[in-house]
C-alpha cells in the first residue's frame, strides 16, 4: 500500500507543476495507472493511518473535480463508506424511466461531515448520458426515500431532442452529517462503472438501511411431548407504530419488522380492574379460530390496577438524547423535541428532569431540574438549544445517563432513563451484546430503562428492542407528533409507575383436550419451562392501567391418542423413555391452566416471585359470538401473520382482517382502531 500511495501522490505533484488546464488526459492517464495496479484505492485497510485516509480522499477529490469541484472533509475523519454507480433518487427517477441519468451514491463516512462544492470558476456541467434500465430506475424510488434526498440540490432536466434525461448540479455547496446520502456526478468521456470505498474495510461493510433482528414464528407443539409454554410479558409497541408508517408511505414491510405480539398490545383492552393482593387482573376467552374454524382460539389478557395521577409517585427522569447527525431530520430530533414538550405539561414540581446527550462525546445538557414554572422554562430553553452533530457515541451517553439517574435516586419514586434516538450507534460501545449487557447490569439499581426510537433509513430496531427487554422498560416508535402525544400521555405515563416487575406466563395444556397448541407473536420473548420457578430470570414489567394480551391458536383432539410408538432403541441402553399409552392423563375438562409469576417493583433479583394460577374450560362459542376485544385483537393478530408471509395464516386474507377490525371497533375514543382499518383498508 504504501508504494501505491507513493505514487499516486508523485502523479498528483506531478501534474500540479504542470498547470495543466484541462485535468481529462490526466484523469484518463491515472485511471489507467489506477488499473493496471489492480485498483488499489479501492479498498483502504482500517489500520490505515490519517495520512492515508487523506491522499485516499485527495485522489476521490481529483476524479471528482473534472465534473463537480471538491469533497472537503471538515473534521476528522472515521472509515468512509462505498460509492457505487447504482441509485438515482426517487426526484429523477420518478416519470423518466429509462433514459435518467446515472448517478453515483455517497454516503457521508462515520463521524464526518462533508461540504461538497462546485468550483467557483466552472459553470455547472451536463451529465453524462448513461442510460439507466426501467427496472433499476423503479427500484431506486422505492429504496431511496429512506435515504435523505431532501437535502440534495440536483435537477434532472430533459434534453431538447427528449430521448436522453440530463442534469446539471444546482447551488453552491451541500452540506452532510455523518450518514446522509448524497447524488454525486461524475461526468466521464467513456462510460464504465466506478466503484471507489474510502478506508471501508470488506470485513466490516457499512450498514444502510433499518436493521431488524430474525425472528422465527413459534410451530405447533404437542402437549403430550411439551405440556408447558413459557414466555416473558411484553408491552412494547414499537413494531406496530414502525408497520404502519411503512404501510402509510408505501413501502415493503420486512417481516422481521413484524413482532405480532407489539402489534396486538399497541392497543388497549377492556379488562376489568384486578380484586384482590394481586396487582393485575387475568382474562382468558375462547373461541373458535376465524382463519381455521376447525381450531380454537384462546385470548389470555392481564390488566394492571389503576393508579390516580395526582397520587403517582415522583419521579426521576433521565433524558438521554441522540443528538448526532443521523438525527438532523424533522422526523428526528426536532420531532423528539417536540414530543416531550407534551410531556412536561403532565410533570409537576414533585418531579424531576435532566438531560443528557451525546454524539461524538456526551455531556449533561441539563443538570436535575425540578417541573416548577421557572424549572419548566429552563427545561424548554434547553430543549430548544438541541442541534444535531458528529457521531454517534451511545454507549457513553447511556453509562453517563445511569449515573446521573443514580445519584438523584428517589426512594420510592420513579427512576427512569428514557432513551430518545434512531440507534445508530458507531462510536464507543457498538456491539448488541456489549450495549444489552451494560444495559442488564445498571438495571440492577433499580433505574429502568425506555426507548424511543425515531426516524428511517438507519434504524437499528433490532438493537434498541434488545436493550429495552434487558432494561426493565419499553420500547416505543414515534414517527408523527400525534403519535408522541399518545406515547407520552397513554403510554409511558402509566408504564413508567411499574405495578409488577418479571412478569412470566406459564400455560399448562391438557393433552386429553389438546392436540397441539402454538403461541402467536412472542417468539424472542420466550422462556425455558424451568425459568418460570427461576427468580434470577428476568421477565417484563407492567404499568399502571395498562394491559397486555397474548393469542394461542389450539388444535382440538387427543394428544396422547395422537402421540406414536417409538421401538426400543437397538444400540443404546439408556433407560426407554415411558409409551404414550402407559402415561395416566388426569380426566378433567379443562383445557389449560394459565399460571403467572411476578414480582413488586421495589423487588430484587433475589427476592422470590410471587405464584398464582387460573383455570380454563372452552365454553365452545364461535369467534362470531366472542367480545369485540376477542374479534378485534384477532383480526391484528392475522394482520401481522399476513404482514410475515406467514404458513400459519390458515384461511385468512385481508378482507377477513378488516371483518374482524370493524366487528371488534366498539366504542374507539381515541380513534385507534378505526385507523387499523384505515390501514388495512389501502392492501389488496
Amino acid at each position: 500500500m504504501k508504494k501505491e500511495n507513493q505514487m499516486i501522490d508523485a502523479l498528483l505533484k506531478e501534474h500540479a507543476r504542470n498547470k495543466c488546464a484541462d485535468d481529462s488526459d490526466f484523469l484518463k492517464s491515472l485511471e489507467g495507472r489506477l488499473d493496471a495496479e489492480e485498483n488499489i484505492i479501492s479498498v483502504i485497510e482500517p489500520s490505515v493511518k490519517r495520512r492515508g485516509y487523506g491522499i485516499a480522499a485527495g485522489v476521490a477529490a481529483t476524479l471528482v473535480v473534472g465534473a463537480i469541484g471538491v469533497a472537503h472533509f471538515t473534521k476528522d475523519a472515521g472509515f468512509g463508506e462505498q460509492i457505487a454507480m447504482n441509485e438515482i433518487p426517487p426526484t429523477i427517477s420518478e416519470g423518466l424511466g429509462q433514459g435518467a441519468s446515472v448517478a453515483l451514491e455517497h454516503t457521508a463516512p462515520t463521524g464526518v461531515k462533508e461540504e461538497i462544492r462546485k468550483q467557483d470558476n466552472q459553470k455547472p456541467k451536463l451529465l453524462s448520458n448513461d442510460v439507466v434500465p426501467d427496472k433499476l430506475a423503479s427500484a431506486s424510488a422505492s429504496r431511496m426515500q429512506t435515504k435523505g434526498w431532501a437535502k440534495t440540490r440536483f435537477e434532472i432536466k430533459p434534453s431538447k431532442s427528449g430521448s436522453q434525461s440530463r442534469g446539471s448540479l444546482l447551488g453552491h455547496r451541500m452540506t452532510l452529517e455523518a450518514g446522509e446520502v448524497a447524488n454525486i456526478r461524475i461526468n466521464k468521456d467513456t462510460h464504465h462503472d466506478f466503484y471507489l470505498n474510502l478506508g471501508r474495510s470488506p470485513k466490516a461493510p457499512s450498514v444502510i438501511g433499518d436493521r431488524y433482528g430474525a425472528l422465527t414464528d413459534n410451530a405447533f407443539k404437542s402437549p403430550w411431548k411439551e405440556p408447558l409454554s413459557t414466555f416473558s410479558v411484553d408491552v412494547d409497541t414499537a413494531s406496530y407504530t414502525n408497520v404502519r408508517r411503512m404501510i402509510q408511505s408505501g413501502k415493503v414491510v420486512p417481516k422481521d419488522a413484524v413482532r405480532i405480539e407489539e402489534m396486538i398490545n399497541y392497543f388497549s383492552y377492556d379488562y376489568p380492574q384486578p380484586e384482590g393482593k394481586h396487582p393485575f387482573s387475568v382474562n382468558v376467552e375462547t373461541a373458535s379460530c376465524p382463519w381455521n374454524e376447525k381450531h380454537r382460539l384462546v385470548k389470555v389478557g392481564l390488566k394492571g390496577k389503576d393508579i390516580i395521577r395526582e397520587k403517582r409517585p415522583a419521579t426521576n427522569l433521565v433524558f438521554l438524547l441522540d443528538v448526532s447527525g443521523s438525527m438532523n431530520r424533522q422526523d428526528k430530533l426536532p420531532l423528539l423535541v417536540d414530543s416531550m414538550k407534551i410531556l412536561l405539561k403532565e410533570l409537576n414540581a414533585d418531579d424531576s428532569v435532566s438531560i443528557v446527550v451525546y454524539a461524538g462525546a456526551q455531556g449533561v445538557a441539563l443538570d436535575p431540574t425540578y417541573v416548577n414554572d421557572e424549572g419548566r422554562k429552563a427545561i424548554l430553553k434547553s430543549l430548544e438549544s438541541m442541534h444535531s452533530g458528529g457521531s454517534t457515541n451511545g454507549g457513553a451517553g447511556i453509562a453517563l445517563a445511569y449515573k446521573m439517574a443514580k445519584k438523584h435516586f428517589v426512594k420510592g419514586g420513579v427512576n427512569r432513563v428514557i432513551l430518545g434516538t434512531d440507534g445508530d450507534f458507531n462510536v464507543g460501545v457498538t456491539g448488541d451484546e456489549s450495549l444489552v449487557s451494560m444495559v442488564e447490569r445498571e438495571a440492577k439499581s433499580g433505574v429502568f430503562l425506555s426507548v424511543l426510537g425515531f426516524g428511517q433509513g438507519n434504524l437499528n430496531d433490532s438493537m434498541l428492542e434488545k436493550i429495552t427487554n434487558k432494561g426493565n422498560g419499553n420500547y416505543f416508535y414515534i414517527d408523527s407528533l400525534r403519535e408522541g402525544r399518545k406515547v407520552f400521555l397513554d403510554d409511558m405515563m402509566g408504564n413508567m409507575v411499574a405495578i409488577a416487575k418479571d412478569v412470566k406466563i406459564q400455560i399448562e395444556f391438557n393433552p386429553s383436550k389438546v392436540s397441539s397448541y402454538r403461541l402467536i407473536g412472542y417468539a424472542n420473548r420466550m422462556l425455558k419451562k424451568e425459568d418460570f420457578k427461576n427468580k434470577l430470570i428476568d421477565a417484563g414489567e407492567i404499568g399502571a392501567g395498562h394491559t397486555v394480551t397474548a393469542l394461542y391458536e389450539i388444535v382440538p383432539g387427543n394428544a396422547a391418542e395422537a402421540a406414536p410408538e417409538v421401538d426400543e432403541l437397538k444400540y443404546q441402553k439408556s433407560k426407554p423413555q415411558p409409551k404414550p399409552v402407559g402415561r395416566k392423563v388426569v380426566d378433567s375438562p379443562e383445557m389449560m391452566t394459565v399460571k403467572l409469576a411476578y414480582k413488586q417493583p421495589e423487588a430484587t433479583k433475589e427476592t422470590e416471585s410471587t405464584y398464582f394460577s387460573k383455570a380454563v374450560v372452552d365454553g365452545k362459542k364461535t369467534w362470531q359470538q366472542a367480545s369485540e376485544d376477542f374479534k378485534f385483537s384477532s383480526g391484528v393478530a392475522l394482520f401481522g401473520m399476513l404482514q410475515r408471509q406467514s404458513e400459519y395464516a390458515g384461511q385468512g386474507n385481508y378482507a377477513l382482517v378488516r371483518k374482524l377490525a370493524e366487528h371488534g371497533r366498539g366504542e374507539d375514543e381515541k380513534g385507534h382502531r378505526t385507523e387499523f382499518s384505515d390501514i388495512v383498508r389501502k392492501l389488496k
